[in-house]
């Protein structure tokens, strides 16, 4: 069953995917077996922010996105395309989705996200309780906290300030974040 909340002038879903039992340990397998060839973006405190794979080696990685797609195109009215590679002529040339692993003690700091893109999200692949929720803000207002579970998906409109607490648990927290970009694509080199 899908939540939507309205919040500081958009939409946010969470939703479990039915299915994720299909195909999640096979991402896992992916993503430990290719995961010291990810590319890193940055580092904040010890910390890599994000980790980038080439979709031939995690190819799992397709099924959440789709499901995000097909989510996003249904209860948001969203038409939206899912690229593997960074799209031509933006700044940033990694592929448009990532890993987080957040080990005991790790947190993301508030960001947002592309601004070219129309939807952003968030699967988790694995948590415990405890381990970091994610959180909007908007000022003057309480923070929106969403726990992380395994399954579960969050979909939000990329300009949305967020962040993700502490993970106060025992183990590694690991999610796949992507940005899902408009039909027709942008032309960003013109």
């Amino acid at each position: 069953m899908e939540k939507v909340y309205s919040w500081s002038g958009g939409k946010i879903i969470e939703t479990t995917l039915n299915d994720y039992d299909n195909w999640l340990v096979s991402l896992r397998k992916e993503f430990s077996r290719n995961f010291s060839n990810a590319k890193k973006s940055h580092k904040i405190g010890s910390r890599w922010e994000n980790l980038y794979l080439d979709i031939e080696e995690i190819p799992s990685a397709r099924n959440p996105i789709r499901l995000a797609r097909d989510i996003a195109r249904e209860l948001l009215d969203i038409s939206s395309v899912i690229l593997y590679e960074a799209l031509e002529g933006a700044e940033n040339q990694n592929p448009p989705f990532w890993f987080n692993l957040a080990k005991p003690g790790e947190s993301t700091g508030l960001h947002d996200h592309a601004s070219l893109s129309k939807v952003s999200g968030v699967f988790y692949i694995s948590c415990e309780s405890n381990s970091g929720n994610l959180y909007f803000r908007k000022e003057g207002e309480v923070d929106l906290e969403i726990m992380p579970q395994v399954g579960k998906l969050v979909l939000f409109e990329p300009w949305m300030p967020h962040g993700v607490r502490k993970n106060s648990s025992d183990r590694e927290r690991l999610s796949l974040a992507f940005n899902l970009f408009p039909f027709p694509l942008p032309i960003t080199n013109l």
